[in-house]
C-alpha cells in the first residue's frame, strides 16, 4: 500500500513514520504563513459520525479490486467482516444473534487500514478548493486568503464536493459536534457562514484537534489552560504518593512526572513556543511547583537550583529539543508535506514585519540548523521499510557472531586462520573497518580484499557515526562481492552491533536504518544469483592481520577517502539536540546564578544529566529531603529561618555559634547519636 502511494498524501493516521504531530505541524506551520502574509486562515473542523461503523462493504471490496490488491485478499477481507453476528447479553436478558452488513469493527488491527482505503479518494473532492488534513475519521479542511468572502465561498464549494462523496459512501457529518474557526491577526473574530445542507456549522474561537487546542488567536492559552488543568490533578497524586518526611523515593516521584505531568508540558508544546510568554509561565510554575514536591525542598528554593538538582532543563530549552528531534525524523522523507511549508515560512520570517518583534517558531529554528549543515542529509521518498521487497526484510542472512575467538588475546590471529578455515575453507575474506579519531571529525570507512588487492574506502560527514561508517563499509562490500559475482565470500567485521542489526527484525526495530535495509536487499539478491556470502563478526584490535589493515585504511579514508557517500543520516543527527539543549542550559545556568541560587552553585558548578540520588535508591525520604535542603541552602536552620523572619536570632540552641549546617551537623556536641544512623555513605562529599 505505502510502496504505490496508494493511501492518500493528506492521511497521517496509523502509519509509520507520520502521526498526530505531523499534521498539528502541518496546520500549525499554514497558520503561521497566512498570519505572515496578513491573511485569515478560516479552518473547517468536521466531526464525522460512527465514521467505522457505517463503512459500506461492498464499495470498499470494489475500491481494494480497483487499487488491484489480490482478489484472494480481497475476499477474504469482505468475507470475515460480512454477516457478521452481534450478540447482547445482559444479566437478565439474552436477545438473539443480529446479523451487521455493513462497518469496520472498533478495535480491529486492520480497520484504520481499512478505513484510510475507504477515504483513500475524499481529499480529490476537495483539494481544488481548500486543502485536507486528515487523521484516521478526523478531518479538517482549510483555506487561508487576503479576500475573506473568497475563502468562505471557496469552503462552501467544497463541502458540496465533500457532500456528494460522503452521501456516495454513507458516511454522515454532525453538525453540532463540528466547528469553523477563523484564524486571524484581527481585534475581532469576523463572522462567516459556512453551510452544510442548509445548516451553518458553529463558529467558535478555538477547536480541539489531536490533543491541542488551538485558538484564533495563536495565543496559546485554550491549550495552556486545559493542560494546567489536567496537570493539576496529577500533581494531587505526586502530593498522595510522598511528602517532604515520608513516602516515595526521589526517584520513583520523577518516574511519576514524567509520566503523569511531563508527557503533559511536552505534547505539542513546542508548536506553541512563540505564543505569548505569559501564558507559557503557567507550565514553568507547574514545572517547580514538580520539582518541589519530588526532592522535598522548602517553597522558597530558588527554580534555577531545583532543575539543576532534579536535572530536568529549564521548558524553553525542552520544547526546542523536541522540535529538533521531531524534525531530524521528518525530515529524512522528502515526500513530508511539511518540508516545503516550512522553507516558506523561513523565507517569510526574514522579511515579514510579523515576525520582526517575535520569536522564531521552534520549527523553524530547527529547520535553519538542519539546512545549515555543511554536508548534504540523506533522504528518502518513502519509509525505508516500503523501498524494499518484503521478503528482503523478513529474510534471515547467515551471520555468525561468535567464532570462539577471545578479544586481546595473544593468539587470536593463529585462532582466527584456524577457525575461519574450519567453517569456510578456500572463500574469499572480505575485511571492513570504520573510524573515528576526534569527536567533531569525519568517519572513516574502508573494505579490505587480500586475495585481490582490493582497497575501498569512503569518507563520511563528521556527524557520522562509527556504526554507520560500519554498516557502509558492510554494504560496499555485499555490493562489491554483488557486481563482481565474488561467490563464496565471507565479510569480516568488528562490530558486533552492525550485525545485530542485520539480524534483526526491522518491523519491530526503534530506527529504521536504510542501510541496513540496502544490505538485506543485496543479500538476497546474492542469493538469488546463486552468489554464496556469510557475515562473520570477529574482534578488533586483537591483532587479526586482516582486521588490523582494514583499520588502517579505515583510519586513512577519513583524510583521502572518496566522497560517494558523504552525506549524513538522520539517525545520526538525533543525538545533537540533547547535546544542544545540555549546552544551552548549562550557559543559561553560569548567568542565572549569578543572582539567585548562588549557595547550591558553589556546590555543583556544572549540570548533572541524573540527580544524585538516582545512585541512592535505598535512602530513605527523610535523609533525601534533608540532604536537598542543606545542597539548596534552603532548609530549617537557625540561621536561614532568621533570613527568612520566621526566628528572631540566627544563633544556635547551644549558643556558642550561629546555627549554619556545618555548625549542626560538625561542631554541636549534645545531639541525639542515633541521628547517625540516617547519615548515608560520604555524607560529608554530599553537603560540600
Amino acid at each position: 500500500m505505502e510502496s504505490r502511494g496508494i493511501l492518500s498524501r493528506s492521511q497521517f493516521g496509523f502509519r509509520k513514520g507520520l502521526g498526530t504531530m505531523d499534521s498539528l505541524a502541518t496546520l500549525v506551520t499554514d497558520i503561521q504563513i497566512a498570519f505572515s502574509r496578513r491573511e485569515t486562515l478560516i479552518g473547517l473542523f468536521l466531526d464525522i459520525s460512527s465514521a467505522y461503523d457505517n463503512v459500506l462493504l461492498p464499495i470498499l471490496r470494489q475500491k481494494m479490486l480497483n487499487l488491484s490488491i489480490p482478489v484472494r485478499i480481497v475476499n477474504f477481507i469482505f468475507n470475515y467482516f460480512s454477516c457478521r453476528s452481534l450478540l447482547i447479553s445482559t444479566r437478565n436478558l439474552d436477545l438473539s444473534p443480529r446479523l451487521i452488513w455493513k462497518g469496520l469493527p472498533q478495535g480491529s488491527v486492520l480497520s484504520p487500514l481499512l478505513y484510510s482505503i475507504y477515504t483513500h479518494d475524499l481529499d480529490l473532492s476537495v483539494l481544488s478548493f481548500c486543502n485536507i488534513l486528515q487523521y484516521a475519521d478526523d478531518l479538517a479542511l482549510y483555506i487561508s486568503s487576503d479576500s475573506l468572502s473568497n475563502s468562505v465561498d471557496r469552503m462552501n464549494t467544497a463541502i458540496l464536493y465533500l457532500t456528494d462523496w460522503l452521501d456516495n459512501h454513507g458516511i454522515s457529518i454532525s453538525i453540532e459536534k463540528s466547528s469553523v474557526v477563523v484564524f486571524s491577526r484581527c481585534r475581532t473574530t469576523p463572522n462567516v457562514n459556512v453551510i452544510f445542507n442548509s445548516q451553518v456549522f458553529p463558529v467558535r474561537d478555538c477547536v480541539r484537534l489531536l490533543g491541542v487546542v488551538l485558538d484564533s488567536k495563536m495565543s496559546g492559552l485554550a491549550h495552556i489552560n486545559s493542560k494546567v488543568k489536567k496537570c493539576e490533578q496529577n500533581i494531587n497524586i505526586m502530593r498522595s504518593l510522598s511528602g517532604v518526611w515520608w513516602g516515595s523515593h526521589p526517584y520513583t516521584q520523577k518516574l511519576v512526572y514524567n509520566a503523569l505531568v511531563r508527557s503533559h508540558l511536552d505534547y505539542g508544546s513546542f508548536l506553541l513556543q512563540n505564543c505569548n510568554k505569559t501564558n507559557l509561565k503557567l507550565f514553568d510554575k507547574i514545572q517547580s511547583k514538580s520539582l518541589r514536591l519530588i526532592i522535598g525542598a522548602m517553597k522558597s528554593s530558588p527554580i534555577n537550583a531545583l532543575q539543576a538538582k532534579c536535572g530536568e532543563p529549564p521548558l524553553q530549552f525542552r520544547r526546542q529539543y523536541l522540535s529538533d528531534r521531531f524534525l531530524f525524523k521528518a525530515y529524512q522523507y522528502s515526500s513530508h508535506p511539511l518540508i516545503p511549508k516550512l522553507l516558506i515560512l523561513s523565507q517569510l520570517t526574514s522579511s515579514s514585519n510579523y515576525w520582526r518583534h517575535k520569536e522564531l517558531p521552534c520549527l523553524i529554528k530547527s529547520y535553519l540548523k538542519l539546512t545549515s549543515l555543511p554536508c548534504p542529509i540523506f533522504q528518502c521518498r518513502l519509509n525505508p521499510l516500503y523501498e524494499i521487497p518484503y521478503e528482503a526484510i523478513t529474510s534471515a542472512p547467515e551471520v555468525v557472531l561468535n567464532l570462539g575467538i577471545e578479544k586481546g588475546s595473544s593468539l587470536a590471529n593463529s585462532q582466527f586462520n584456524y577457525k575461519i578455515n574450519e567453517i569456510c575453507e578456500d572463500w574469499i575474506h572480505v575485511f571492513t573497518d570504520a573510524s573515528k579519531l576526534t569527536q567533531d571529525g569525519c568517519t572513516g570507512s574502508a573494505v579490505w580484499i587480500p586475495r585481490f588487492n582490493v582497497v575501498l574506502n569512503f569518507k563520511l560527514p563528521p556527524y557520522s557515526s562509527v556504526f554507520t561508517g560500519e554498516l557502509l563499509a558492510i554494504f560496499e562490500a555485499v555490493s562489491y562481492i554483488e557486481s563482481h559475482h565474488l561467490n563464496k565470500s565471507v565479510i569480516l567485521s568488528d562490530s558486533k552491533s552492525s550485525l545485530q542489526a542485520i539480524l534483526s527484525n526491522q518491523f519491530k526495530s526503534k530506527v529504521k536504518s536504510h542501510i541496513v535495509l540496502k544490505i538485506k536487499h543485496l543479500l538476497l539478491k546474492c542469493y538469488l544469483k546463486g552468489i554464496h556470502v556469510k557475515l562473520v563478526w570477529i574482534p578488533g584490535h586483537s591483532g587479526i592481520k586482516g582486521n588490523e589493515d582494514a583499520d588502517y585504511y579505515a583510519k586513512e579514508a577519513i583524510t583521502s577517502g572518496i566522497l560517494s557517500q558523504y552525506r549524513v543520516y538522520c539517525y545520526d543527527l538525533l543525538s545533537l539536540p540533547k547535546t544542544r539543549m545540555l549546552s544551552d542550559w548549562g550557559e543559561q545556568w553560569s548567568r542565572s546564578t549569578l543572582i539567585k541560587g548562588k549557595y547550591y552553585a558553589s556546590i555543583q558548578e556544572s549540570i548533572l544529566v541524573k540527580p544524585w540520588f538516582f545512585k541512592y535508591r535505598d535512602a530513605s525520604k527523610p535523609v533525601t529531603s534533608t540532604i536537598c535542603r542543606l545542597r539548596l541552602g534552603h532548609s530549617c536552620t537557625p540561621v536561614f529561618l532568621a533570613k527568612i523572619r520566621v526566628k528572631d536570632s540566627s544563633i544556635c540552641e547551644c549558643g556558642l555559634d550561629e546555627g549554619t549546617p556545618e555548625h549542626l551537623f560538625f561542631l554541636v556536641l549534645n545531639y541525639d547519636s542515633l541521628c547517625m544512623m540516617l547519615f548515608p555513605l560520604r555524607f560529608h562529599a554530599l553537603l560540600t
